[in-house]
């Protein structure tokens, strides 16, 4: 058999693998008692009102400059903590404010010594208009910093009505198997990808440049993958933070996601790399590699921390590639038709 086929049969077993083992195997189990209590505390305003039952409460406004909210303090639990909030919610009528938060929201608030920490990931769900009955569940680490806790559910300079019930709070665990096949899934998926680059960057027919600028891009597309949620977003912030206090201008033009313009970049020398170093096997093996990469690196990303898969992200890696390809077979056409002909 082929390494061509070799390669396109373990892509999809991995693919059929890793879909089919997420969706079966728990990610979680509960690893501690129900943290939140009956003891709830909340803020109204004018004819703003809210009604606490036995399973949960609703919140009413028709004043649209202020803030309705119910909140629970939890007592102080340990960083590095994770944990589940979960809550059946309902809203009707919902209009929202001016600024992007002002709508009905329940979300988990963690606070330092000195300052509500709103740059970390906190909002179970933020809705507008009317919507039935749903279960939304949010999990969250407890930051090295966070000295307490609040559980918030709030008509934000929003009108309407919110409802919450069955709502709970309790830390949490990996489960062994999920942690297992995490371990045994991501070396699988780096096994192939190395199968898919490691012919031709030990190819000793390619010069030593060529093999250092595949190594480059490879290396940048799985640290891209790699990289959890919250590092991947403290680095982009950090890089936008850089180019804002540099120009106005350059601050005005970045209008996208900075690590989907890495990723497009990186496939695209991928696959400039790649065409070039075989512009003498068949296109379709070319366009393979570049979509099983771009395809395995979304699937990985179902178990990296704080990453979820996108089908518009895989399309942007592919066009990426798919670009650089045909720049590379342009060239090669038109350097072939500049040859004289004897």
């Amino acid at each position: 058999m082929s390494l061509f086929k070799i390669q396109c049969w373990l892509f999809i077993l991995l693919t059929g693998t890793t879909l089919t083992s997420h969706t079966w195997i728990p990610q979680y189990e509960q690893n501690g008692s129900e943290l939140l209590t009956s003891h709830w505390q909340y803020k109204v305003l004018g004819n703003s009102q809210v009604d606490l039952t036995s399973t949960g409460f609703t919140l009413f406004s028709n004043n649209a400059t202020t803030i309705t909210s119910i909140y629970q303090n939890i007592p102080e639990v340990t960083p590095g903590t994770i944990l589940l909030l979960s809550a059946d919610v309902k809203c009707n009528d919902v209009i929202a404010g001016e600024k992007p938060w002002n709508q009905a929201r329940l979300l988990l608030l963690q606070a330092d010594e000195k300052k509500e920490r709103w740059d970390l990931s906190t909002v179970i769900v933020s809705l507008t208009g009317t919507h039935d009955w749903k279960n939304y569940q949010g999990i969250f680490t407890v930051s090295p910093a966070t000295q307490s806790i609040r559980i918030i559910a709030q008509l934000s300079q929003a009108t309407g009505s919110l409802q919450v019930n069955n709502i709970k709070l309790y830390s949490i665990r990996e489960t062994r198997m999920f942690t297992m096949t995490r371990n045994i899934t991501l070396s699988a998926w780096g096994v192939f990808f190395l199968l898919l680059t490691g012919s031709w960057l030990f190819n000793n027919k390619h010069s030593i440049f060529m093999r250092l600028l595949l190594v480059c891009a490879f290396i940048s597309i799985i640290a891209g993958t790699t990289f959890p949620g919250d590092t991947k977003n403290q680095v982009s912030d950090e890089v936008k933070t850089h180019f804002h206090t540099q120009s106005e201008s350059l601050k005005a033009t970045i209008l996208w996601d900075l690590s989907k313009i890495w990723h497009f970049c990186s496939f695209l020398l991928l696959g400039l790399i790649i065409a070039l170093m075989m512009t003498q096997e068949p296109l379709s093996r070319v366009i393979f590699i570049v979509f099983s990469l771009g395809a395995g690196t979304e699937l990985a990303q179902l178990y990296i921390e704080g990453r979820t898969p996108l089908v518009a992200d895989f399309f942007i890696d592919a066009i990426g590639g798919i670009i650089g390809i045909i720049l590379i077979n342009i060239f090669y056409i038109r350097h072939n038709s500049d040859k004289p002909s004897y």
